[in-house]
């Protein structure tokens, strides 16, 4: 078994590898080091190669924009995304707006990705309300899916994007390096990624906004983000830049696969994440929120591949 991991320059032809060989070969799309994204589909992919007979790559890019049509034409096999990137691609909303991805399907649930306003921990900047006339990062067209998060983010303080000044980056992960450069006050990330430690180092401590979770807060938040939840992170949850508890927004990751894909492969994968889920959150800090309930979650409305290990009564 043997796990690797490749930079996006590396080309793969679709059907340059033969059906016996996909029984054997798996191919991870990924988004850029740094990010939350590539944290959670190399640390599956290591968990995969680790306990199957798969041989398993990863292969990193600038966001799903860019690796789930490689995974539709199947020059790639399979990547953890957002929900907000997953539905979008598979109803061709969004940044994939008339071009519906219709060669991905999902293959399971996996674990809630909470997300924050991240800030300077000396910037005064103590509540979403607080960034009325602040700089915020915005855009993400690496990342489109997420925009409508950033809005959702600012309509839970109550905020709309006209209230803030909106300073154009290229990706979630140019936003906080935005932030650590000073360009921008705030930006939307992922709690656990392993850009906060080092934002963290570099500003000399951040902090997470907390939301709120009143339902008109709610309402307003959902609006424009529809997938999007309030999400309670515990005191002794590890999280940087969080001294205690706080609540935040939060959605969901799914193991998404393109549609021919071997159905054994896939059902080996379902199989492992629903039953050893315990031992695979255990396995790495990322996927730690893995839980038997966070995998037996269901969406009635996205299609399911012919190989994922869905119940009837779920």
């Amino acid at each position: 078994m043997k796990f690797r991991i490749f930079a996006a320059s590396v080309l793969l032809v679709a059907g340059s590898i033969s059906s016996a060989a996909l029984a054997q070969d798996l191919r991870f799309g990924s988004g850029q080091q740094g990010s939350q994204n590539y944290g959670v589909n190399a640390a599956l992919a290591q968990v995969i190669g680790a306990n199957t007979d798969l041989n398993v790559t990863v292969q990193s890019f600038g966001g799903a924009t860019a690796f789930v049509p490689l995974i539709n034409a199947g020059e790639l096999d399979i990547a953890a995304l957002v929900t907000p990137d997953a539905g979008d691609a598979i109803r061709g909303n969004g940044p994939f707006k008339g071009m519906a991805q219709d060669n991905i399907a999902l293959v399971a649930a996996l674990l809630p990705s909470p997300v924050g306003l991240m800030v300077r921990a000396d910037s005064g900047i103590e509540s979403i309300s607080d960034l009325k006339g602040k700089r915020m990062a915005w855009g993400v067209p690496a990342q489109a899916s997420l925009l409508p998060y950033f809005e959702g983010a600012l309509a839970n303080g109550g905020l709309t994007p006209d209230d803030v000044t909106t300073v154009p980056v290229s990706s979630v992960r140019t936003g906080v390096q935005a932030l650590v450069n000073g360009d921008v006050d705030a930006t939307l990330f992922a709690l656990r990624a392993g850009a906060v430690v080092e934002a963290d180092s570099a500003l000399g401590g951040i902090a997470w906004l907390p939301f709120d979770d009143s339902p008109e807060a709610v309402e307003r938040m959902n609006a424009v983000a529809p997938e999007a939840y309030i999400y309670d992170v515990a005191a002794d949850a590890g999280v940087v830049g969080a001294p205690g508890p706080f609540k935040t927004m939060a959605y969901d990751y799914v193991l998404v696969a393109r549609k021919d894909l071997d159905p054994e492969v896939v059902s080996k994968i379902a199989t492992m994440i629903k039953t050893d889920t315990a031992a695979i959150a255990a396995s790495n800090p990322i996927l730690g929120a893995m839980s038997q309930a966070s995998v037996s979650r269901v969406y009635t409305k996205l299609p399911y591949h012919d190989g994922a290990q869905v119940s009837e009564t779920e």
